[in-house]
């Protein structure tokens, strides 16, 4: 998710009335509703453009930023390792020439060294006895020396074939680099030109987002995203074991824990913990697929790589509650959440995580569930409905009891 500093508008009152069970009427009512009034039906089909205009590009943005990292880490280790490469090359270098020298040495020796042999003739008496053996010394010290020195000129080859591919190699490595550094500068460039397209996108949407309120087209749709919970742990537990799903959670993570968590931080940042874990649901599989404890997708987009990864289920259900409360709330600032904000959604910097929870692009762009969509949270047109649907069933299976 991206947060960057632009215009913040003023919080309209959203919703004219209540309904029982705090959630609007079925959705082919709420379309009737909205058909009812050309006008309000045309204010929200051209706010729901321009609200995924700024998505798009925002999620344009988060994915030039993921490529930007992985590019700086690949030049990182490219740097590295053409240090490495000039370090063994100089090492080579080093190594052939102590070769060569001692080459030259043993060639020089071999035939213009002269053995002294004085004490040799007293030892073994008689001067024909001591030419005999003297040739033989001769002959065995001259077998030695080709012997070592065909094992150095083995050792010398292959230190130039090794210096040889160690340069080629240094060669290709900053050939990649500066390749990727290229890359780097206009993916730089077309960052800031998606930015500032960003920010045209976000100023239309606002314009936009206050005709719909004039009209009343907000009213149109009673799903409130802030408010208390209205159904209990117990409640949202017993439906969904009866919906035979099979969740794949860490060891000892059971859904009555996460349920408890939706309806803690949702109490906490006044936000409906009750259809949040409806949202988990459609967003998990009913929890079969949770990976790092996102269990709302927060992260990923149609051209992103990843999700952000939490690292405990409480973690990852408080930045879910955050970023409704941030969608819904055009007023919400980090110094008013009962938390702060999510370190592993906005920043490890509290100072700036706080800057970046203050600034989201979208804030206040969806108070009602039936609002997101069309690039609130996500791409798909039906997503609210399919929230609010699995809600329906939760608060139907809850009456029964």
């Amino acid at each position: 998710m991206v947060g960057r500093v632009l215009p913040l508008f003023l919080l309209a009152a959203l919703l004219a009335t209540s309904v029982v069970s705090g959630i609007a009427a079925p959705a082919g009512a709420q379309q009737e509703l909205i058909d009812s009034d050309p006008q309000v039906a045309q204010a929200l089909k051209d706010l729901q453009a321009a609200q995924s205009a700024a998505h798009d590009a925002a999620n344009r943005i988060v994915a030039n930023r993921q490529q930007q990292t992985v590019l700086q880490g690949r030049i990182a280790a490219n740097s590295d390792q053409i240090a490495q490469l000039t370090q063994q090359t100089a090492d080579l270098t080093v190594e052939l020439n102590r070769v060569l020298d001692v080459v030259r040495a043993r060639s020089l020796a071999l035939y213009v060294g002269r053995g002294s042999y004085d004490g040799l003739s007293d030892i073994l008496g008689g001067r024909g006895q001591t030419r005999l053996l003297r040739a033989l010394y001769r002959q065995r010290l001259t077998e030695a020396a080709a012997h070592t020195d065909q094992a150095m000129m083995r050792h010398l080859n292959a230190t130039k074939a090794a210096l040889s591919d160690t340069k080629a190699e240094a060669e290709r490595e900053q050939t990649t680099l500066e390749n990727q550094q290229a890359s780097l500068r206009t993916l730089d460039t077309q960052l800031a030109q998606q930015q500032d397209q960003m920010n045209q996108s976000v100023a239309t949407a606002n314009v936009l987002l206050e005709r719909a309120r004039a009209v009343g087209a907000f009213r149109a749709q009673r799903s409130p995203i802030m408010g208390p919970s209205l159904l209990s742990v117990d409640q949202m537990v017993g439906w969904y074991s009866s919906r035979g799903y099979r969740p794949n959670l860490p060891t000892g993570v059971t859904v009555a824990q996460l349920a408890a968590l939706f309806v803690q931080e949702g109490r906490d940042e006044n936000v409906r913990g009750d259809v949040a874990f409806a949202q988990s649901i459609i967003e998990t599989g009913g929890f079969a697929s949770a990976p790092d404890n996102n269990y709302s997708g927060i992260g990923w987009c149609d051209s992103c790589s990843s999700g952000v990864r939490f690292p405990t289920p409480q973690d990852g259900i408080r930045a879910q509650v955050q970023l409704l409360r941030n969608y819904a709330d055009s007023t919400s600032r980090a110094a008013n959440l009962s938390h702060p904000p999510s370190p592993y959604l906005y920043d490890p910097n509290p100072s700036v995580a706080a800057r970046e929870f203050d600034t989201f692009f979208a804030k206040g762009w969806a108070p009602t569930w039936s609002d997101m969509g069309h690039g609130n949270w996500a791409t798909d047109p039906g997503y609210s409905s399919k929230v609010l649907n699995i809600y329906q069933s939760m608060t139907t299976f809850a009456q029964a009891r």
